[in-house]
């Protein structure tokens, strides 16, 4: 009878743990049906280690060392933001605490005082199945319907910490700070039960509910909020580089007419040398321009566009040799605006400071093995001792700058299992970035 009651405990448990952890998982925009048999395995193992080991070690302490070895096995099995992470367990723990056994046990022992019935075997396992049968029945909602309460985005734009214009870092911090206070709480009121008076258990059964139920709904607001806004100013960035653009373009053609006018009056006076030189500069204005329209982002020809003016004025030459139209690339425009704006800034600082400007920074698009590569070449002066610097935050080698460019650059390229990489070559550095393309179509 007792080894019965010890498998029906490790089952009823493990079931605990899995139903929390596919919500908990669900929440936070995870796939659950992708790692559904590992989180299986692991709430089976869990399952059999508390129910074996707690006959030798106080629950308190074993419930705080199984939440760490869990943490440690999802981040390990999920390969997500360690804040996605830390907040889907937390949401698991909070559902066993707070709907597991404050409501649903709870609310059974209750009614057992209230009818003075004495909590036997048989009630037991009544209790446990009627909790177990919910919770497979919840497990098989959550599967099949993956409710999201904090949306995936929430996890991925939290890397952008250098520009805290975008950045949900102090959202998913406050998070997890609410959650884990929810989370001892509870956890205290739990331990508590037994020694606390009938009536107010029923009063902190239902309070707990309430309170953990609003703070949850109003962090969620709160992050949907900050959503739109940040939507509002990468559309408004959008926006203005899409204007400079169409300003450049309509410019050209506003120009056009008197570029006509000039090359008339050179054919009515004969001077056909002067018009071949004339048409040659139109040629190559206009070329410069054309090179950028296939590109898949106006915003990214607008941004370049920029960057070619800007370098114009300063006396260095940018030449662009766009062979990929980024179509299948697999970042936002705000992400591939960044990588490439800030390579070229960098070719830019380094040629004006040091090198020849009339040394040109070349730019190339590029495909090779269905990977994206972009290439920025320029002219240098450093040596190869500095090389391994490049990509550590807070370095370098311009006077008054944080060093946050590369880095940057980097969180975004591993972001999409890419690479970034210098090369040196007789005086000229290449940085390339290589980052596997996605070939779905893109709306």
């Amino acid at each position: 009878m007792a080894v019965f009651l010890q498998i029906t405990e490790i089952i009823v448990w493990s079931i605990q743990i899995l139903t929390g952890l596919l919500l908990g998982l669900s929440l936070v925009g995870l796939k659950v049906q992708q790692t559904l048999k590992p989180l299986i395995i692991t709430s089976l193992l869990l399952g059999i280690i508390f129910g074996i080991a707690h006959n030798f070690y106080p629950s308190e302490y074993l419930f705080l060392l199984l939440l760490v070895v869990l943490f440690a096995v999802l981040f390990r099995m999920l390969k997500a933001p360690i804040t996605q992470v830390l907040i889907a367990m937390l949401l698991a723990v909070i559902f066993n605490l707070l709907i597991i056994t404050l409501l649903e046990y709870n609310i059974f022992y209750l009614l057992l005082d209230i009818a003075d019935v004495t909590l036997d075997v048989g009630a037991k396992l009544s209790i446990d199945s009627f909790v177990t049968l919910n919770n497979i029945f919840l497990s098989m909602i959550i599967v099949t319907k993956s409710p999201v309460l904090f949306p995936k985005a929430l996890f991925e734009k939290s890397l952008r910490d250098d520009d805290p214009e975008i950045s949900f870092s102090g959202q998913v911090y406050s998070v997890i700070l609410i959650l884990f206070l929810l989370v001892a709480g509870l956890y205290y009121a739990s331990v508590e039960l037994p020694h606390i008076r009938l009536h107010y258990r029923w009063f902190l059964t239902i309070w707990s509910l309430a309170v953990t139920v609003a703070i949850i709904v109003f962090q969620r607001k709160i992050i949907l909020f900050k959503n739109e806004k940040v939507q509002l100013f990468l559309d408004q960035q959008y926006q203005k580089e899409l204007l400079s653009f169409f300003s450049m373009i309509r410019s050209q053609r506003h120009d056009f007419n008197f570029h006509l006018t000039a090359i008339n009056g050179l054919i009515q006076k004969k001077e056909y040398d002067a018009c071949k030189i004339y048409i040659e500069e139109m040629v190559k204005s206009a070329t410069e321009i054309n090179d950028l329209l296939p590109l898949h982002y106006p915003a990214t020809a607008a941004m370049l566009s920029t960057f070619k003016e800007r370098a114009t004025a300063k006396g260095i030459t940018i030449d662009f040799i766009i062979m990929n139209d980024l179509r299948h690339c697999p970042c936002s425009v705000y992400e591939i605006n960044k990588v490439i704006g800030n390579l070229i800034q960098n070719a830019m600082d380094e040629v004006e400071r040091h090198a020849d400007p009339k040394q040109p920074i070349s730019v190339e698009l590029n495909t090779e093995l269905a990977q994206l590569v972009i290439t920025v070449k320029n002219k240098i002066t450093m040596n190869n001792d500095r090389l391994d610097d490049l990509f550590q935050e807070g370095f370098s080698m311009k006077e008054h700058h944080e060093g946050l460019g590369l880095p940057a650059v980097k969180k975004i390229v591993e972001k999409y299992n890419g690479v970034v990489y210098p090369e040196l070559n007789v005086g000229f550095i290449s940085f390339r970035v290589l980052i596997p393309e996605v070939f779905t179509k893109r709306g």
